[in-house]
């Protein structure tokens, strides 16, 4: 069966999971992404009970890389009268984590959760952090199930930004498919229209714009003809989100969303949601989009090297060389405005 993120259970891991439903000595099984297949990277056995099982699991998981596990409750802690195993899904996933990581876990789930058998998972806990995964944890999140009691600010805001990823991971394309995350309105100054027509019509190569919390707008954090591909990924600042385009060459126009894995949650949100819409909005102004990315470490993914490959393995013709010197602009004054932060978003 195809599924969204195109990642499919292994048969190693059915073999595993159908297994641990014939007996009870499998308490956990750890599930990594490995390619393009679900697999079972590791497993705990069944020693005492659920709760003095549940204690020591959280040594399956990994500090930064995100993983699924998989835990058989006791049939007292399962939440249906149904007769078998039932399986509690914890999706554990760093916020150090990179970007695309944090994506095709979200969007593989269903994959898992389907082609194992939706029926035998009765619980789900989503985490960043392992103190998330101890029994403390688990009975805070029981007692959160139990009382339907309201989301904290920070709760509210991860379950955002996972929605907003899992819908963002679940469009192939942003021209394919309309994302089904709610677009925020996008609100743009003069000078960032301005900005965008220089560079629609090839009078500057690079465009960097920020989000300023209190006019709630896009600004101009960046107008400029770099010289020479090195320089683009020292101009992206590496602590906070920003929207990018930038000529390759002269046929290639690039889209980047940088997240920086460091960066305020509630920054990253916001772009997130918007990026759908600023995209269909300057094309809509005549600004060409060949190639978008999204990278969470600019320094790294965006030095020549690494750009080349990203551009080449989305483009038919091969990329240019990284080194080549780019000429035929001029670089301009840089612009006066600089974008504000909200103090209280911090």
């Amino acid at each position: 069966m195809a599924h969204q993120s195109g990642i499919r259970v292994s048969e190693n891991l059915s073999a595993v999971f159908v297994d641990a439903l014939a007996s009870n000595a499998v308490r956990a099984i750890r599930v990594n992404i490995d390619g393009e297949s679900l697999e079972a990277t590791a497993t705990h056995p069944t020693q005492d009970g659920f709760e003095q099982d549940f204690a020591a699991i959280g040594d399956l998981l990994q500090d930064t890389d995100p993983s699924y596990l998989l835990v058989r409750l006791d049939s007292n802690e399962s939440s249906s009268h149904d007769t078998g195993a039932k399986w509690l899904l914890c999706t554990h996933v760093p916020d150090t984590a990179a970007v695309r990581a944090k994506m095709l876990y979200a969007s593989s789930k269903a994959s898992l959760t389907k082609t194992l058998g939706e029926s035998y998972f009765v619980d789900e806990i989503f985490g960043t952090t392992k103190d998330e995964f101890t029994i403390d944890g688990y009975h805070m999140h029981r007692r959160h199930v139990e009382s339907s009691a309201p989301l904290t600010e920070r709760e509210l805001e991860m379950q955002r930004i996972k929605d907003i990823e899992s819908s963002a991971a679940e469009a192939p394309t942003m021209d394919s498919r309309r994302s089904h995350v709610e677009e925020r309105k996008l609100n743009m100054a003069d000078e960032v229209k301005d900005a965008l027509n220089e560079y629609a019509a090839g009078s500057v190569n690079f465009v960097m714009l920020a989000f300023d919390f209190p006019t709630e707008s896009f600004v101009l954090d960046r107008m400029d003809s770099l010289q020479s591909h090195e320089e683009l990924s020292q101009t992206v600042p590496g602590d906070e989100p920003r929207f990018l385009l930038y000529w390759y060459d002269s046929s290639t126009s690039v889209f980047v969303y940088s997240c920086p894995a460091a960066s305020n949650i509630r920054h990253r949100m916001v772009y997130s949601a918007s990026k759908y819409g600023f995209l269909v909005t300057v094309q809509k102004m005549g600004v060409r989009v060949d190639v978008k990315l999204e990278v969470d470490a600019p320094a790294q993914d965006l030095a020549p090297d690494a750009l080349a490959e990203e551009v080449g393995s989305r483009t038919k013709a091969a990329p240019p060389k990284a080194h080549i010197t780019q000429q035929k602009f001029k670089r301009p004054a840089p612009p006066s405005r600089r974008p504000r932060t909200n103090p209280a978003s911090q």
